[in-house]
């Protein structure tokens, strides 16, 4: 979308679609991250496991979108369960210790994954703002 040359108008509702949603995802998925580690675990269980089975009903559907969404959300699931996991398994010697690590592995990817998703928000959001300056 450049400054100089009017965009066509698809163009500018695609991108502020996209930076919505991505903005709205990215802010949702700290707010689950964080409810993850609610009442000592239970609540990233309880989230994640909802997660894995509404991923689970998408992967059956013919929409190859729906099913690349449903993996989506039943990686997800598996990755907001880890806290509760970790906290269940703390006191049994080897699996506590692999399942805590991956806790920490997971906290980080859903953090990154969160920020990424922001941050291609307002990349979308700006080229949404442009394009209608450039509609004038």
């Amino acid at each position: 979308m450049s400054d100089l040359e009017p965009v066509e108008s698809k163009a500018i509702t695609n991108a502020g679609v996209r930076g919505v949603g991505a903005t709205v995802g990215g802010v949702g998925l700290l707010v689950l991250k964080g409810l993850s580690m609610a009442f000592w675990g239970i609540g990233g269980l309880v989230i994640g496991g909802l997660s894995f089975l509404v991923g689970a009903a998408s992967v059956k559907s013919e929409s190859k979108t729906d099913r690349r969404g449903g993996v989506i959300a039943m990686v997800a699931g598996v990755a907001l369960a880890l806290p509760g996991l970790a906290k269940i398994f703390k006191i049994v010697p080897i699996v506590g210790g692999m399942v805590v690590s991956l806790d920490h592995l997971a906290s980080g990817v859903l953090g990154l994954g969160a920020i990424g998703l922001i941050g291609y928000g307002i990349f979308n959001l700006v080229k949404f703002v442009k394009g209608l300056k450039s509609r004038r």
